[in-house]
């Protein structure tokens, strides 16, 4: 069982998310409930230390059979020695996506790079390294930050270059901070994992995807009996040609979504079921285009590739940054990928 810590804070406020009790306090509260409440501060990755995925048959079945020609040639080696001109690229589109942030007044915590020890975490089952990627190994739901279970080995080793700014920033907050229990070394599909990219936020009721590649119903689970009776966690079942669910979903706004609904195993849950969506081909989705950053309920980033979705968001009110970030999308993952928020300013009915 991994440490558990608390760090506990009372607050007169606490159906007020990122809104301090006095103006003091700002820069000591944790809080998000809702996918579009106002961006205040967050974790973006970096483009350090990519390697290629390595070759497992235990954990397999997620990839695509095409990739795993290059897993068993080129896993764990550093990218840059095969593809230089391109992670160049990829550093300078997460690191532009940063200073886009910066500008518009959010504070921009960067993951850390490893020690050589931490490094090799698990390298033994696979090895490889992708730090673009700050969602999948923490949750922050209200004022829980929960460092989650994910089911890709060579991913787990993320959590290293995340904790440093979580013990830095959470003492003396209101955050309460717990980790989830460790997967097995087995790495079967019996397991308690959750992982961020399947968690999309809506005030007291939570989603949670279900492809049989990343998170599983016990993770679902564990985060109900976490969070209490107050939330309603609802399962998302998804078809398994997407990992998680903020490829396929995203709540821009109250009452407007994107969505590829070609990607899902049934209907939405009836909170969002009535929602005006945007609707993406599933080509459109595999290249990320469901994947934006939402920095208020009227202002979303998107990756310039996606004119068309930019165009529709416009139609519908939305203002739209777009930014080029298809080197970052080429390893998996796009812009709500790339980051988590610690701040989000949003009320909780």
């Amino acid at each position: 069982m991994r440490i558990v810590l608390f760090f506990l804070f009372s607050l007169s406020c606490a159906t007020m998310l990122g809104l301090p009790s006095s103006p003091g306090d700002t820069n000591k509260l944790i809080g998000v409930h809702h996918e579009w409440g106002k961006l205040k501060e967050v974790i973006v990755g970096i483009g350090d230390d990519l390697s290629y995925p390595g070759y497992n048959e235990a954990v397999s079945f997620f990839y695509e059979p095409e990739h795993i020609e290059g897993m068993k040639l080129y896993g764990g080696i550093d990218a840059s020695e095969i593809d230089a001109e391109g992670v160049k690229e990829t550093k300078a589109q997460i690191d532009n996506l940063a200073r886009v942030l910066d500008s518009l007044g959010i504070i921009v915590h960067r993951s850390h790079r490893l020690a050589p020890e931490e490094m090799q975490y698990l390298e033994y089952i696979q090895k490889g390294s992708v730090f673009l990627y700050a969602r999948d190994l923490i949750l922050v739901i209200d004022t829980n930050v929960i460092e989650t279970a994910i089911s890709l080995p060579f991913g787990e080793k993320v959590r290293y270059a995340l904790r440093p700014i979580l013990l830095e920033r959470l003492p003396g907050s209101n955050a309460k901070y717990v980790a989830m229990p460790a997967p097995s070394p087995v790495f079967n599909r019996d397991q308690i994992f959750l992982e961020g990219g399947d968690v999309l936020l809506n005030g007291y009721d939570i989603y949670v995807g279900i492809s049989g590649n990343a998170s599983t119903p016990e993770g679902a689970a564990w985060l109900q009996q976490y969070l209490g009776p107050e939330y309603r966690v609802h399962l998302v079942k998804m078809t398994p040609e997407f990992q998680h669910l903020d490829c396929v979903l995203s709540l821009v706004r109250p009452g407007l979504g994107i969505r590829c609904p070609d990607a899902f195993a049934g209907e939405l849950p009836e909170s969002i079921r009535d929602w005006e969506f945007i609707d993406v081909s599933r080509e459109e989705a595999k290249r990320l285009a469901v994947n934006v950053m939402i920095l208020d309920d009227k202002t979303v980033i998107i990756d310039k590739q996606h004119h068309r979705i930019g165009e529709e968001l416009k139609k519908r009110g939305e203002n739209v940054i777009e930014i080029p970030y298809d080197k970052v999308a080429s390893w998996g993952g796009a812009f709500r990928c790339s980051h988590h928020p610690l701040v989000r300013e949003s009320k909780i009915d």
